[in-house]
């Protein structure tokens, strides 16, 4: 007996289903195998910037050449470190474990340890970097992203920024934390916002920055969401990019109140 077209028996729809199971084993495959590598990638890496910690510490002692070149070789180190936690976040976010680990964040202390951390790429920059956070402010939110939230915006308004000045603050509305980052640079048109949260897509493209994989901003759009939070950006009032990540007070309270 002859299969009718579009039947579960249709050899068609059966060597699509094997297809398909087929290109989801190896989607999986290659998950687990960025996985690995950005893990084998970041460990050593880690240890290495501690001893470059060391030689820096060393280095300021002196002056001259050798701290500059030291003090590189740490900017350099860094951004590979980052480029493997971005591996690891893409890698989490496809596979659908993107599980919060909430606790409490002191908002000033997360703003002064992102805005120090990025204080040697302003000042290679020769970017002025401010930080504001209005009164005592605290939020039940996962640490590690929400540092890195703030870390890929502010990393973004760096190297972005043209050498103006980047503005970091922090501010409580009743039940919400808005987080800000503010530059001054050439700016960002309508129709690249609109879309600038989408993979592989880069702030400016037109940039001589062209590192990176492109995916920073949508990393931050699936961990605010995460939260339960908003994320938006604006054209700043005297130029330059505002962006702007509102998250609840707690998130774990926002992410019960909203499930069935």
């Amino acid at each position: 007996m002859r299969n009718d077209p579009g039947s579960p028996h249709d050899p068609s729809i059966s060597d699509l289903a094997s297809r398909l199971r087929a290109a989801e084993e190896a989607i999986r495959a290659r998950d687990d195998f960025i996985a690995v590598a950005a893990h084998e990638l970041r460990s050593p890496m880690n240890a290495l910037a501690l001893q470059v910690a060391v030689l820096e510490h060393m280095a300021d002692k002196t002056g001259g050449p050798v701290a500059d070149e030291v003090r590189r070789l740490r900017r350099t180190l860094e951004r590979y470190v980052r480029r493997a936690t971005v591996l690891l976040d893409v890698t989490r976010i496809n596979a659908g474990e993107l599980k919060l680990a909430c606790r409490p964040v002191d908002v000033r202390e997360l703003v002064d340890t992102v805005v120090a951390t990025h204080a040697g790429e302003a000042a290679f920059h020769g970017c002025r970097l401010d930080a504001r956070v209005d009164g005592r402010i605290t939020g039940h939110w996962d640490t590690h992203m929400v540092e890195q939230i703030l870390d890929n915006l502010v990393n973004n308004a760096i190297k972005y920024g043209g050498g103006h000045p980047v503005e970091v603050s922090a501010v409580r509305h009743g039940d919400e934390v808005r987080l800000q980052v503010t530059d001054h640079g050439p700016g960002i048109d309508e129709q690249q916002r609109a879309k600038i949260f989408e993979k592989f897509e880069r702030v400016v493209s037109t940039s001589a920055y062209q590192s990176g994989f492109g995916l920073g901003l949508w990393i931050v759009g699936r961990m605010v969401a995460a939260h339960h939070g908003r994320v938006d950006v604006q054209a700043g009032p005297q130029g330059g990019t505002v962006f702007g990540v509102t998250l609840p007070v707690d998130a774990e309270a926002a992410i019960s109140k909203d499930s069935p």
